[in-house]
């Protein structure tokens, strides 16, 4: 209970500790963010955004946090932008938000401690996803775009709308466990090259496959079905790739064991016909255009707007800073 609210207390720090702030890192039209508030939101969104909640390298390190501090400008106007199209929050869901909270760490002696100054940071911070969150809703709204516009953007992006290669493939698969011996391998290999033999000298495949096979598809004679290309191991596709229809591979070692290949048929990529994905073609332009307008709209705030940052300290990782 207590390391949850530990937590939930990381995620309001910014706010409560904002009156200690001694410079700021970033000013947009007179609002300030400070360097504690700064860096409090790069602890927090590298948790969510890193493994062991840090970048990898000193120079993706100093491009985090540029980019973190170019989100807090953004919310900064896009927050003005909410207000000055007098939106107002969902209270109702809000509330609904603050009684879990209020539900889950009730017993918390920290939580009765300082539990009201943390629901207050905590409801000022969920008002203002609230709003920007409609503040998006209204911006990427688009009307259903006429069919001219839909078939134009289908002729000119057929890459979206073209059904990739796919190749049915059967295998065998004779089970050998990562760990084994040398001498393991080996005999399944052997075993692998007899199967081929056989099957090159007119045994049935399916049969096979059934009788010695460990892989799932062992019940349907082997096989796999249409796979699009990528979907087996490099090994596997690059002998597969080498294959004519009816053609049978040498045994090829894959995480697994050893496997033997037949690929049965080939259908190339084929562009979808206009009338199958009209509407996914539809749906695509809505979402791109969209994303246009919402772009389109924080490049105005931006430029309409006086915005500084302390390009000293974001360039500087944060061991110079201390």
């Amino acid at each position: 209970m207590y390391s949850k609210l530990g937590s939930l207390l990381v995620v309001l720090a910014a706010n409560l500790i904002a009156g200690l702030a001694a410079a700021a890192i970033v000013v947009v039209d007179g609002v300030e963010i400070s360097r504690e508030q700064f860096e409090t939101e790069v602890y927090n969104a590298g948790r969510q955004t890193f493994y062991h909640g840090r970048p990898t390298s000193d120079a993706q390190l100093i491009e985090y946090r540029r980019d973190v501090a170019e989100k807090m400008v953004d919310r900064i106007l896009l927050l003005g932008e909410a207000g000055r199209r007098n939106i107002q929050p969902n209270h109702d869901a809000i509330a609904a938000r603050l009684a879990v909270y209020e539900d889950r760490y009730a017993d918390s002696e920290r939580w009765q401690s300082e539990g009201e100054q943390m629901i207050a940071t905590l409801r000022t911070r969920l008002e203002e996803d609230s709003m920007l969150e409609i503040l998006e809703q209204e911006v990427r709204f688009v009307v259903d775009p006429g069919e001219p516009v839909v078939r134009d953007y289908f002729e000119k992006h057929p890459e979206k709308f073209t059904e990739p290669e796919q190749i049915r493939v059967s295998v065998i698969l004779l089970s050998v466990a990562p760990s084994a011996t040398g001498e393991t391998w080996q005999a399944a290999r052997t075993e692998g090259t007899d199967l081929v033999e056989r099957i090159r000298g007119g045994a049935d495949f399916a049969e096979l496959a059934r009788m010695h096979s460990a892989d799932s598809s062992a019940q349907n004679g082997g096989d796999m079905g249409y796979l699009h290309i990528g979907m087996l191991s490099g090994s596997a596709q690059e002998a597969v790739d080498k294959l004519e229809i009816g053609a049978v591979s040498e045994p090829i070692q894959v995480l697994e064991g050893i496997a033997v290949f037949r690929l049965t048929d080939r259908k190339e990529d084929s562009l979808q016909p206009y009338l199958a994905v009209s509407q996914r073609a539809s749906d695509l332009w809505k979402r791109e255009e969209g994303e246009h307008l919402w772009d389109q709209t924080i490049a105005m705030l931006r430029s309409q707007s006086d915005i500084s940052l302390d390009e000293e300290y974001l360039q500087a990782l944060p061991a110079r800073q201390r």
